[in-house]
C-alpha cells in the first residue's frame, strides 16, 4: 500500500469517528453539554484554591539550571542567603540636562537635605514605626553602623564646605578619609556620576550624587523600601526633592519583582477588550445579510464562550497537577482565544458548506466529517510545539509552555463536544425555519436553503473567483517565488545582528520609575559596584597552615587582580583577610609558629582589627577554618559584556593550581550571574527546542498526511517562517531572550496550522494540481484567514499595554500570524500548484479495478449535477451509499435503503464486499433521518463510475 492509499485509508476512518461522536452529540445534546461546563466550572475553583503562585518574578526569566544559578544555590548553603538588598537613588540637576554640574555648594548642601530626609523617612509595620536606622545593614561596617554609600560619609557630621572653591578643594584633598579610612577622592567614580576631572586629575563638576542604602532582607526592611518609593514618586511628598532642585530617581531590589509583576498582572481590561472584539467580529463573520435563518451569530458568540470555559478547565488540571503560576502565564488566554476561534470558524465554515436538506444530525456529521481530522492534526501540532517548550530550564518558558500546551488539549476537547452540541441544536434550529437570535418562525419556508451573502469582506468570492486564479497565472507564479525568496533575504540579513539576552529594565512597564532610574544611570555612564562589581571566591578544603596551599592561594588572588575586568584602582580590586592578617601579623611582630599558634593569632585579629572579616571565615567547632572567601571588585562594563566578564574569572579559577586538588573547592559567584549566563544559554536552548519542536511536528504531519512531498512543503514553511521571524526581529528592535522564545516555538504550531489546513484539503481534492489548489484555497481559504484575523484581533489590544512583555509578545505574535499567512495563503498554494503530489484515486478517474455503479432507478447526468443536486452519504462515512436528492416536493415518501460498498460484511456481486449499516447508525438513521425519496447505486463488476461535472465520489472496496 502506497503513502496515498495509506492517507486515504487513515483519513478516512478518522473522518468516521468524527461523524459517529458528532452523531452521539446529537442524541445526546444535554450530558455533551452539562459534563463539561461542570467540569470547567471545578477547573475554576480548583485553579482558585491549588494554585501556585509565583513571586519571585526576576529569577523566572533566566535559566534556572545554569552553572550560575546551581553555584549560587552551592554558595548560599555555605554562607547562607544575602541577607540585605540595597536601594539607590540618583539625584540630578532639575533644570538643565544630563550634563548640568551638582558640585556647587548650594546643591552640595541640599543634597544633604534630600539625604536626610531619606533616612528619616517613617513607615508603620506590625503597630512599629520604623526608620532607616531600624531596618538598616550593620554587619558591613567595622563600627556597626548603618551601611550608607554617600559623598557625605567623608564630611561624617563635619561642616559643609560654604562655597564652590572649597568644595573642590576638599573633594580633592588626600587627607580626607571616611569612617574607614578610605580616601574620597579614591571613591569619587562611585559616589559622583559622571565626573569630570582637569589636566591634573582633580575632580571639577559631575552630573548626578549616587546614594547607597543597605537594608536587611526582612519584612521590615521590605515595607521600608516600599514606603522609599512612593515617598519619592508621590507627588503631594515629592515637594522635598524638587524643593532642593533635584531631580531624584530611585531603585529597589524588592520594586524590580513588583514592577514586573504589575507590567503582566494588570492587563484585566485588555482581556475584556479581546473578548468583546472577538465576540463582534464573529458575530460579523457569522451574521447572513438577508437571511437570519442561516445567520449563526448566537452560536458565535457561545464558541467564544466556550473557548473560555476550556480555559478554566486548563488552569484547573495545571493547579491539580501542581505546575506554578506565573503572571506570564496570564498571556496565555489571548493567545488560546486565537487558536480556539479559529477552530470554532473551521468547524461552521464545514457546516456552512453541507447541503441544508440534510436532516440536522446528519448534516453536523457530515460537517466533522469533513473538518474534524483537520483541526485534529493542527492541535496535535501546536501541543507538540509547546510540549517541547517544556523542558526549558528558563521557568518563564518551561510554565508558559505547560500551560498552554493544556490549554490546546482543553480547547480542542470542548470543541468537540460542547460546541458540537450547540451546532445540532443550531442546525435544528435551521431547519425548523426560526431566526437567528430571535427564534421566530420566518415566513420564507425556504429560508434555511436559500441563498445569502457573508459579510466577511467578501473573502469566500476572493478566494474561490480571484485569488485562486491568479496564482493559477504562470507569470504570477513566476513572480511570487522571487518575492518570497527576497523576504526570505530579510530575514536571513537580521539574523547576523540579532541581539541576545535580557536586560531587567526590559521587564518592566513603561513609564516605570525603574525603567526611569536604569536609563538614567546609562546617560550618567554610573559605575554601580553592588550589583555587578562585587564577585565572591568561595573556598573550602584549603589547608591554612601549609605553606604550599597559601602560595597557592596567593597566586591565585593575584591571576585574579591582573584579570582585565578587575578595577582599575589597585587597592580596590581584591578583599582578603589572609592579606590583611599577614598585614595585621608583621606589625605586630607575631609568628604563626605551630597550628596552635596561627589559630589563636587568627582569633585575635578577627576579635579586634579583622572584626569587619568575621563573615568571610567560617570555622568549625574546634576552630579551624571550614569555609573562607575573597571579595574581588571588577570593573563597571556595559550589559552586553557581563556574560565575558563571568567567563573571565571563571576561567581564572578553574585553571588554577587549587581548582585541580580533588579536595579543594573553588567557587567564584555572583547573585547576578545567573543573569549574565542567559546570553549564553538563550541561543543554544532556543535552537534546541525549536528544533525538537519542528521533528515533533513534522512526525505529526507525516502521520496525518502521509505524503513525504506534501509533508517536506510544509516542512520547508515552518523553517523559512522561523527564520523570517528570527531576522525581522532584529529589524523591529526584539532581541532573543526568553519572552521572544516563547514566541519562536508558538510560530512552529502556527505556521503549520496555516500551512497543514490547506495542504490537507489540496491532498482530498480532485483535478489537476491547479485546479486542486483553487479548490483548497476555496474550501480552507476563508476558515485560515478567519483564524489570523481572530488571532490578530485577539492580540491587538496588546500594542496598547505598557508591559514591554506584552509588547514583544505582540510584535511577535502580528509577524507569525502574517508570515504564516502569506505562506499558507500564496507561497504553499503556488509550491503545490507546481510541484504538488498526485490526487488521491477517486472514482471519477480511470481506474481498471473499480466496478461499474448501476443505479435501481435511472440517474440522469444533470441530477448529478452539483450545482443542483448534491450527493449525500447516508449513514456513515464508512458507507458509499450515493443518495440523489430529490426536490423537497417528493419528501415524505419513504427512502429506499440499499447494499452499500466499502465496509465489513458479506459478499455481494461480483466477490465485493457488501454490508448492512452498523447498529448505532441503523438506529441513527431510522431515528433522525428524514424521509426521503432518492436514488441508490449498486455496485457490480465492470467500467467505472461516471460522475459528469466535477462531482466525486471516494469509493472504498474490500476485496
Amino acid at each position: 500500500m502506497g503513502c496515498l492509499e495509506i492517507f486515504h485509508s487513515f483519513d478516512h476512518w478518522l473522518s468516521r469517528q468524527f461523524y459517529k461522536l458528532s452523531y452521539a452529540a446529537g442524541r445526546h445534546k444535554v450530558l455533551f453539554i452539562l459534563i463539561p461546563v461542570a467540569l470547567a466550572v471545578a477547573g475554576l475553583v480548583g485553579f482558585m484554591m491549588l494554585r501556585k503562585y509565583e513571586k519571585e518574578m526576576l529569577a523566572l526569566y533566566f535559566p534556572q539550571e545554569s552553572r550560575g544559578a546551581l553555584e549560587k544555590e552551592e554558595v548560599e548553603t555555605i554562607w547562607g542567603d544575602q541577607d540585605y538588598s540595597y536601594s539607590t537613588l540618583l539625584l540630578l540637576a532639575k533644570e538643565g540636562s544630563f550634563d548640568a554640574n551638582v558640585l556647587t555648594a548650594e546643591r552640595f548642601a541640599k543634597a544633604a537635605t534630600i539625604l536626610q530626609n531619606v533616612t528619616s523617612i517613617s513607615v508603620e509595620h506590625e503597630g512599629k514605626t520604623l526608620t532607616f536606622s531600624d531596618v538598616c545593614d550593620r554587619g558591613r561596617s567595622p563600627d556597626g553602623s548603618c551601611f550608607l554609600l554617600s559623598v557625605f560619609n567623608w564630611w561624617n557630621n563635619k561642616t559643609l564646605p560654604s562655597t564652590d572653591e572649597q568644595l573642590i578643594e576638599q573633594l580633592n584633598a588626600p587627607t580626607r578619609v571616611d569612617q574607614w579610612g578610605t580616601p574620597l577622592r579614591d571613591e569619587v567614580p562611585l559616589l559622583l556620576a559622571k565626573a569630570h576631572y582637569d589636566a591634573e586629575g582633580r575632580v571639577e563638576s559631575a552630573a548626578a550624587y549616587h546614594f547607597v542604602f543597605a537594608s536587611r532582607q526582612t519584612d521590615e526592611g521590605a515595607a521600608w523600601e516600599t514606603n522609599l518609593v512612593s515617598q519619592i514618586l508621590d507627588v503631594n511628598t515629592q515637594e522635598w526633592g524638587e524643593r532642593e532642585g533635584f531631580r531624584v530617581y530611585v531603585r529597589t531590589e524588592h520594586s524590580i519583582d513588583t514592577e514586573i509583576e504589575r507590567s503582566v498582572g494588570g492587563n484585566l481590561s485588555l482581556m475584556v477588550i479581546v473578548f468583546v472584539v472577538l465576540i463582534g467580529y464573529a458575530v460579523s463573520v457569522t451574521y447572513r445579510h438577508g437571511n437570519l435563518v442561516r445567520s449563526q451569530m448566537v452560536l458565535a458568540l457561545t464558541g467564544v464562550a466556550i473557548v473560555g470555559l476550556s480555559l478554566c478547565f486548563a488552569y484547573g488540571i495545571c493547579a491539580l497537577a501542581g505546575i506554578p503560576f506565573t503572571a506570564v502565564v496570564g498571556l496565555s488566554p489571548f493567545l488560546i482565544l486565537g487558536i480556539g476561534v479559529d477552530d470554532i470558524f473551521i468547524v461552521m465554515n464545514s457546516f456552512h458548506e453541507q447541503d441544508p436538506d440534510h436532516e440536522p444530525r446528519e448534516r453536523v456529521s457530515l460537517a466533522m466529517k469533513e473538518c474534524g481530522p483537520s483541526i485534529t492534526m493542527t492541535t496535535l501540532t501546536s501541543f507538540v510545539a509547546f510540549a517541547a517548550g517544556a523542558g526549558s530550564s528558563f521557568p518563564v518558558v518551561k510554565g508558559f509552555c505547560l500551560y498552554t500546551a493544556i490549554a490546546i488539549l482543553s480547547v480542542f476537547l470542548f470543541t468537540i463536544t460542547t460546541f458540537l452540541a450547540f451546532l445540532h441544536l443550531d442546525a435544528i434550529r435551521q431547519r425548523r425555519n426560526r431566526l437567528d437570535l430571535i427564534c421566530c418562525k420566518s415566513r420564507n419556508e425556504e429560508a434555511y436553503r436559500g441563498s445569502h451573502k457573508r459579510l466577511a469582506f467578501g473573502l469566500t468570492a476572493i478566494f474561490k473567483k480571484h485569488l485562486g486564479p491568479l496564482l493559477s497565472k504562470q507569470v504570477v507564479k513566476a513572480a511570487i517565488i522571487p518575492a518570497f525568496l527576497l523576504l526570505l533575504y530579510g530575514g536571513i540579513s537580521g539574523i547576523l545582528r540579532l541581539e541576545q539576552g535580557l536586560h531587567i529594565r526590559d521587564l518592566a512597564p513603561y513609564g516605570s520609575f525603574i525603567r526611569a532610574y536604569y536609563a538614567a544611570e546609562d546617560r550618567l555612564e554610573l559605575e554601580e559596584p553592588v550589583q555587578s562589581l562585587d564577585l565572591t571566591v568561595s573556598i573550602t578544603g584549603l589547608n591554612f597552615t601549609s605553606a604550599e596551599d597559601l602560595t597557592l592561594l596567593e597566586q591565585l588572588t593575584r591571576d585574579l587582580e591582573d584579570s582585565e575586568y578587575a578595577h582599575p584602582e589597585t587597592r580596590l580590586r581584591i578583599t582578603s583577610f589572609v592579606r590583611a592578617y599577614d598585614q595585621w601579623r608583621q606589625m605586630n611582630q607575631l609568628n604563626n609558629g605551630s597550628d596552635a599558634e596561627f589559630y589563636d593569632h587568627l582569633s585575635g585579629f578577627l576579635n579586634l582589627k579583622g572584626r569587619v572579616y568575621g563573615d568571610h571565615v567560617l570555622r568549625s567547632a574546634s576552630g579551624t577554618i571550614r569555609h573562607c572567601r575573597i571579595f574581588v571588585t571588577t570593573k563597571g562594563v556595559p550589559f552586553r559584556e557581563q556574560a565575558q566578564l563571568m567567563l573571565s574569572f571563571r576561567n581564572v579559577v578553574d585553571s588554577s593550581e587549587l581548582s585541580r586538588r580533588p579536595d579543594v573547592r573553588l567557587i567564584v559567584s555572583h547573585p547576578r550571574f545567573f543573569v549574565f549566563e542567559q546570553s549564553l544559554y538563550i541561543l543554544g536552548e532556543t535552537l534546541l527546542s525549536m528544533l525538537l519542536a519542528a521533528l515533533s511536528v513534522l512526525v505529526v504531519t507525516l502521520f496525518f498526511l502521509c505524503s513525504p512531498r506534501t509533508v517536506i512543503f510544509v516542512f520547508l514553511q515552518i523553517v523559512i517562517i522561523d527564520i523570517n521571524l528570527i531576522g525581522y526581529m532584529a529589524h523591529w528592535g526584539v532581541p532573543l531572550d526568553s519572552r521572544s522564545m516563547i514566541m519562536l516555538l508558538l510560530s512552529i504550531g502556527f505556521s503549520v496550522d496555516y500551512s497543514a489546513h490547506l495542504a490537507h484539503a489540496f491532498m482530498l481534492a480532485p483535478g489537476t494540481r491547479d485546479e486542486r489548489m483553487q479548490q483548497a484555497l476555496s474550501t480552507m481559504g476563508t476558515s485560515i484567514a478567519n483564524g489570523g484575523m481572530s488571532t490578530l484581533l485577539a492580540t491587538l489590544p496588546l500594542a496598547a499595554s505598557p508591559s514591554s512583555i506584552f509588547e514583544v509578545f505582540f510584535k511577535m505574535m502580528f509577524m507569525s500570524v502574517l508570515f504564516g499567512m502569506l505562506h499558507g495563503l500564496i507561497f504553499l498554494p503556488v509550491l503545490l500548484s507546481i510541484m504538488g503530489p498526485p490526487a488521491i484515486s477517486r472514482a471519477d478517474e480511470k481506474l481498471p479495478s473499480l466496478p461499474v455503479a448501476k443505479t435501481s432507478s435511472s440517474l440522469s447526468r444533470d441530477a448529478l449535477r452539483p450545482e443542483r443536486h448534491k450527493p449525500a452519504y447516508r449513514n456513515g462515512p464508512d458507507k458509499m451509499r450515493l443518495h440523489h436528492q430529490q426536490p423537497s416536493a417528493h419528501r415524505g415518501q419513504k427512502m429506499q435503503r440499499s447494499a452499500t460498498v466499502g465496509g465489513h460484511g458479506q459478499r455481494g456481486h461480483g466477490g465485493h464486499r457488501v454490508s448492512e449499516d452498523p447498529p448505532i447508525l441503523q438506529q441513527a438513521a431510522e431515528e433522525e433521518s428524514e424521509e426521503t425519496n432518492g436514488s441508490s447505486i449498486e455496485v457490480t463488476d465492470g467500467s467505472p463510475i461516471e460522475v459528469t461535472n466535477g462531482s466525486s465520489i471516494y469509493v472504498s472496496i474490500d476485496k
